[in-house]
């Protein structure tokens, strides 16, 4: 597999990685704030407004957050990754 490829997939990864952690993280937040599990389809007409409208705001605001540190972080791996060469045992004889 092609170096920038691997990084690529490492990149991907980390920012599906941060925003299913994150989704799990505010789903247990609401689960504590509000005394009730959030709500799932807020289509549904037992669904509130208020509370259709808030479990969107904030789950999306923080799914957007842990993706672009997901791809921060993943970007900065893959220039750290493709900065570090590791010397061959042969290369210094060059020198």
């Amino acid at each position: 597999m092609k170096r920038k490829m691997l990084w690529s997939v490492v990149g991907y990864t980390a920012v599906i990685g941060a925003g299913l952690l994150t989704r799990h993280t505010a789903r247990e937040a609401y689960r504590k704030t509000a005394g009730a599990a959030p709500p799932e389809n807020p289509g549904r007409r037992d669904t509130r407004w208020r509370e259709a409208l808030i479990w969107g705001m904030a789950s999306g605001a923080l799914v957007g957050v842990a993706r672009v540190v997901g791809h921060r972080l993943g970007d900065e791996a893959r220039r750290r990754g493709e900065r570090r060469r590791p010397r061959r045992a042969l290369d210094h004889l060059g020198d």
